[in-house]
């Protein structure tokens, strides 16, 4: 069932000089995908002094030079203040037809849902669809709701078709997801296991060999799972896996390969150590690793080029550095443990912010003034 949405972000093609990256204070999330010919489109928010905030949105970035240099913003998806309604979380994907997917988060502070966090007039997913992401010109469609709830991860495609889409709410007592029969045109909502207890989800579905859905979620200490073996009919119920992490993003594919490829941060309580891990078995060993970054980086996500090349991005010290990073690998780096190929780097710097914005000092005191009022004033409402 799909849900009236009174109010859409705003949609920015021509993004003006207030979107450039000396004007901003934060950055944070990024998400990254690779077009046929090579092209990497990658995205993050920042807006405002921090998140949440009615100030937040979301950009596009592009590299037509496998993640060397990088041009943004393309575009900009802002929230509309006047409207109490924050853009934020956006996700790239590309699907199984080569269309770029433009997914984004959208919170409703109407104060008529005050209390009711859940409710999908508050929080829900929508998206823009390119149909030629290789194009000189990205066109895009109009924007429309997906469904209710966070979305955080990359869709999962199953053998048959299906497409499972990781959307949840903080409150509900289990794992939520949406499959799509029809390569998305319409999703209806589904449950798995009982969670483990977490406030975000943040989840992801791999499909087995042998058929068995494993669904991974952000948990306090380690990761929690779930397991389907009946195409998703029924769930067990959530428990702690054997896989570090300290509540934060993590990313788990399927490679070209039949390998299973997991980004995580490989500590129970600090987000550090963001190792890539290669599994020959669907998950349940990891015989290969290597460690991208060992400071405090947060939020990765990757995909698979053409080529069979693994762009990775991440971010680090969202409102300290600043920094939205890119790192380039193969698997035979990653079965080796250290870098092999001659083009593989870690670390590049996609885009930093500066210590010193070109935002008067004056106007950052305001901004924070402003956003530290609605904060309080929406905790009061029991929205945060």
């Amino acid at each position: 069932m799909q849900h009236q949405q009174p109010v859409v972000a705003r949609v920015d093609f021509s993004p003006g000089a207030e979107y450039t990256v000396r004007q901003r204070l934060w950055q944070g999330c990024p998400t990254i995908l690779a077009t046929r010919s090579g092209r990497l489109l990658a995205g993050w928010y920042s807006g405002g002094i921090r998140e949440p905030s009615l100030r937040n949105y979301c950009l596009l970035a592009a590299s037509s030079d496998r993640g060397l240099n990088w041009q943004e913003p393309l575009l900009v998806i802002d929230g509309r203040p006047e409207h109490n309604l924050q853009a934020l979380d956006i996700q790239l994907w590309l699907d199984p037809s080569h269309r770029a997917w433009l997914f984004w988060t959208q919170r409703h502070y109407d104060l008529s849902l005050a209390g009711r966090k859940a409710d999908p007039r508050h929080l829900n997913t929508w998206a823009m669809v390119c149909d030629d992401p290789d194009a000189e010109q990205l066109a895009w469609s109009e924007p429309r709701f997906v469904a209710p709830g966070f979305l955080r991860c990359q869709p999962t495609v199953l053998q048959d078709g299906r497409w499972l889409l990781c959307a949840y709410d903080w409150l509900d007592d289990y794992y939520r997801y949406y499959e799509s029969a029809d390569e998305g045109q319409t999703f209806s909502p589904r449950q798995a296991g009982r969670k483990v207890p977490t406030p975000f989800d943040e989840a992801m579905i791999l499909e087995r060999r042998d058929g068995t859905l494993w669904l991974l979620a952000r948990a306090r200490g380690s990761l929690g799972q779930s397991f389907s073996r009946d195409e998703g009919k029924t769930w067990t119920d959530g428990e702690p896996a054997a896989i570090p992490n300290p509540s934060t993003r993590f990313f788990l594919r399927r490679l070209r390969s039949g390998r299973v490829l997991l980004l995580n941060n490989h500590d129970s309580q600090r987000r550090c150590n963001l190792t890539a891990f290669l599994s020959e078995d669907d998950g349940k060993t990891w015989s290969s690793s290597l460690l991208l970054d060992a400071r405090e980086t947060s939020y990765p996500d990757a995909v698979q080029a053409e080529d069979g090349v693994l762009h990775i991005v991440y971010d680090r010290g969202r409102t300290t550095f600043r920094e939205i990073i890119h790192s380039r690998i193969t698997e035979e780096d990653i079965l080796a443990g250290r870098l092999l190929d001659y083009d593989s780097y870690t670390g590049n710097i996609v885009s930093k912010a500066p210590v010193h914005p070109d935002v008067p000092e004056a106007v950052r005191n305001r901004i924070r003034e402003d956003d530290d009022a609605w904060r309080k004033q929406m905790a009061e409402a029991r929205f945060f």
